[in-house]
């Protein structure tokens, strides 16, 4: 038996040390955090900047600049989930299948780490995870409504506002700055919202699985 005691902590400590597949050896979710929250900073300073601001060439290279900080951010982390191009699906379904294999072995450890515990513990643990992620969904509504799952639909709509009269450099008024800064708020809440949900499914799915087994 394992002579520390489980904690949700211990858990994320063992989820975190497991090996991930070459094949990604960047984490997407890191690359989708840190693209959109680059992304938005930079094309709310640059809104600010050339509101704010008197026009000289040197607010025009600084605002060109943060436009296309912005641009290659939101590209990054929108293509972050995207699959490898690849002109020959059956080496994507060869390449997953063998990311399947690797993480799979990995999978079943946690799982038998899981078991080396008293039963009452992973008893009470997945029933207080079960109990928080049932309150978890049923909150998460209540605070983005839809917007988990609109994709990069609100960021495309804060594009749309920040560019839809074609001038440079642009002249939004304070009211389309606020709506574009709410809107990367809200999706941006709801991504770290959906991390956490997603984190606490695992924990959920583990301890079950360790005590049915």
């Amino acid at each position: 038996m394992e002579p520390q005691q489980l904690t949700f902590s211990a858990l994320e400590k063992r989820i975190e040390e497991t090996p991930q597949h070459p094949y990604y050896r960047i984490s997407p979710s890191r690359r989708v955090r840190w693209g959109n929250g680059i992304g938005m900073v930079a094309g709310l300073l640059g809104l600010v900047i050339g509101k704010t601001l008197p026009a000289s060439p040197a607010i025009l290279v600084a605002a060109s600049m943060l436009l296309v900080i912005e641009i290659a951010a939101f590209v990054v982390a929108w293509t972050a989930d995207l699959p490898v191009l690849n002109l020959r699906p059956s080496r994507e379904r060869r390449e997953y299948a063998e990311t399947l294999d690797y993480d799979m072995p990995h999978h079943l450890s946690l799982i038998e780490w899981l078991k080396a515990f008293p039963r009452e513990r992973l008893e009470s643990m997945g029933t207080f995870a079960s109990h928080r992620l049932d309150r978890f969904r049923s909150k998460l509504p209540l605070l983005t409504g839809g917007m988990e799952k609109l994709g990069f639909l609100p960021l495309a709509a804060a594009l749309f506002l920040q560019f839809k009269d074609m001038r440079w450099p642009l002249h939004p008024d304070w009211m389309e700055i606020a709506l574009i800064g709410a809107l990367m708020f809200i999706y941006w809440l709801s991504v770290l919202q959906l991390n956490l949900r997603f984190r606490l499914e695992l924990y959920d799915a583990l301890l079950k699985k360790a005590l049915a087994d």
